[in-house]
């Protein structure tokens, strides 16, 4: 049995791997010349080790039962303080869609839509790629870890199709007393049917279980039963109760979770941001040249891979932080079989929901297409549903597993 010390330690291990892993995955992207870009969403478990880290704004929630728990920080520029005030500190012009459609809205205009970073028109400030949204735009995650309930424990991951219809807590309740692959299934279902959706929507729910547990259902009914209906007149017009939140529940009651890191990785590890290319503006005029191919350039004023006149003003007017620097990457993976004794057998779920610089939620959508990625503990179950989005999955586990996979 590892020591609390061990386990910190590890779970730095963990973290410092992510990031490094982050940039290494954002300047082997820009390097390729394209402009577009994805959130992403990582999700690793080792052994009880729970880590999650993000860019952009396709979140996570873990449910245990009888609580949750929001895995993710999202980057979203409208809903972040802290991100605007990064952003305008380093001279970004941040403001919603123009009337008119064509870039920034005016100042003193109301403009359309939700805040977004100019040139590019990008609504998250965090992504991989995006080059031309500028060097602000950075791939350092949020992380976030605990430690798993030895019960088991459920984690739903979408996109922002997914939760600009959908509460963390309503997503969780409607489909916790169900199978992975049906919960994906009720889950897509749900966002189908509403009359708001207009982005694309992917979702993958995990399920991790002790190895004497038969299925999520059976473990969340112990936790927490159904209450019998009341059959009232009037029951279906009492407001739903959210589900607590796994921090308001005491140390020694049922839901709680214990927390190892809650971070932003550009405070943390700010050394990282001088090993982005994407930091370097010599670096970056090339790669925007290239990319043009030497044609006029096409000024559509929103993000996407004809949008670089703008950005290349803004490039040879000269920008910020022209810090150079390498680091070597390391690979979760193997530092987690050199550290063997804290982990278990691992399998994962990849889904990259990334749209091109013109796509629908590069512009009219305002982001990166979402991502989201999985490496899974002992024994698990997968449901994955999404919509208009290349899946990869791989598993290494040894005992039971079951996966669902739906699109609409």
């Amino acid at each position: 049995m590892a020591s609390p010390k061990e386990v910190e330690g590890f779970a730095e291990v963990v973290r410092q791997a992510i990031v490094e892993t982050f940039v290494r995955l954002d300047n082997d992207w820009i390097a390729v010349g394209h402009m577009s870009g994805t959130t992403v969403t990582a999700t690793i478990v080792i052994g009880y080790l729970l880590t999650v880290a993000n860019i952009g704004d396709s979140s996570a929630v873990l449910d245990t039962g009888c609580s949750i728990l929001e895995l993710t920080g999202s980057h979203r520029i409208q809903s972040n303080p802290e991100e605007q005030t990064r952003l305008r500190g380093a001279g970004c012009t941040l403001a919603p869609l123009g009337f008119h459609l064509q870039g920034p809205a005016r100042q003193g205009e109301l403009g359309v839509g939700p805040l977004r970073l100019w040139p590019g028109g990008l609504c998250v400030s965090r992504s991989v790629g995006d080059l031309d949204a500028g060097p602000e735009v950075v791939p350092l995650p949020h992380i976030r870890q605990v430690l798993l309930p030895s019960n088991g424990a459920r984690i739903i991951v979408c996109s922002d199709g997914v939760w600009d219809l959908m509460s963390l807590s309503k997503a969780v309740k409607l489909c916790r007393f169900k199978p992975a692959s049906a919960a994906t299934a009720a889950l897509m279902g749900a966002v189908s049917r509403d009359l708001r959706l207009l982005d694309d929507a992917s979702i993958i729910v995990v399920d991790m279980l002790p190895s004497d547990a038969t299925s999520w259902p059976t473990v969340a009914l112990k936790a927490n039963p159904k209450p019998e209906k009341s059959g009232g007149l009037f029951a279906c017009f009492r407001p739903e109760l959210d589900e607590p939140d796994s921090r308001d529940v005491h140390s020694s009651a049922p839901g709680h979770l214990a927390f190892l890191a809650d971070l932003d990785s550009l405070r943390v590890y700010p050394q990282m941001r001088a090993a982005l290319q994407r930091t370097q503006i010599q670096h970056l005029a090339t790669v925007l040249n290239n990319a043009v191919g030497g044609k006029p350039g096409i000024d559509y004023t929103m993000h996407g891979a004809n949008k670089v006149s703008l950005y290349r003003g803004y490039v040879e007017n000269g920008m910020p932080r022209t810090n150079s620097s390498s680091t070597a990457v390391a690979d979760v993976a193997s530092e987690g079989a050199n550290h063997s004794n804290h982990s278990a057998h691992s399998a994962g779920a990849l889904f990259s929901d990334s749209q091109g610089g013109g796509g629908k939620s590069g512009s009219q959508h305002g982001g990166s297409g979402g991502g989201a990625a999985a490496v899974l503990p002992y024994s698990a179950s997968v449901g994955h549903n999404e919509v208009d989005s290349p899946v990869i999955a791989f598993n290494s586990v040894p005992d039971r597993q079951s996966s669902g996979l739906a699109m609409a």
